[in-house]
């Protein structure tokens, strides 16, 4: 998902991060964020998915050039031929302003209604009982 792109989409339907991202964009940022020492390579992560499923390199390195277009992958060197990738963000800072992004569109599209389902939100979890126990 570009978080800055009118055509970036939020799909409804979807658990998790498959909200702002592809199905198979999600898979591999998140083996992005847990194989990156401080960089992966293609390679890397086709070998991990090619264990789970049947999947071509070239799908693996076409969807990691998109992630790069789109702003969440980075290219920062070459390993021979192999571009090395970075996250653009750490797992948390993408959620954080993937959710922020998602919340202003909301709240420029339909102020009046965002505000009041935030107000009743705020005071349904102020007067709830804690579920921690003590």
């Amino acid at each position: 998902m570009r978080l800055h792109d009118d055509n970036a989409s939020f799909r409804f339907n979807q658990a998790g991060l498959r909200k702002f991202l592809g199905d198979l964009e999600c898979e591999i940022m998140e083996l992005v964020w847990k194989k990156a020492n401080p960089t992966v390579t293609v390679r890397e992560i086709f070998d991990v998915l090619r264990r789970e499923r049947e999947i071509a390199y070239t799908t693996v390195m076409t969807t990691m050039v998109r992630l790069n277009e789109k702003g969440i992958l980075k290219i920062v060197d070459k390993t021979g031929l192999a571009n090395c990738y970075i996250p653009v963000e750490n797992r948390e800072q993408f959620i954080s302003n993937a959710v922020s992004r998602v919340l202003e569109i909301f709240t420029k599209e339909f102020p009046k209604e965002s505000a009041s389902f935030l107000d009743k939100y705020v005071a349904r979890k102020a007067t709830k009982p804690s579920s921690k126990k003590r």
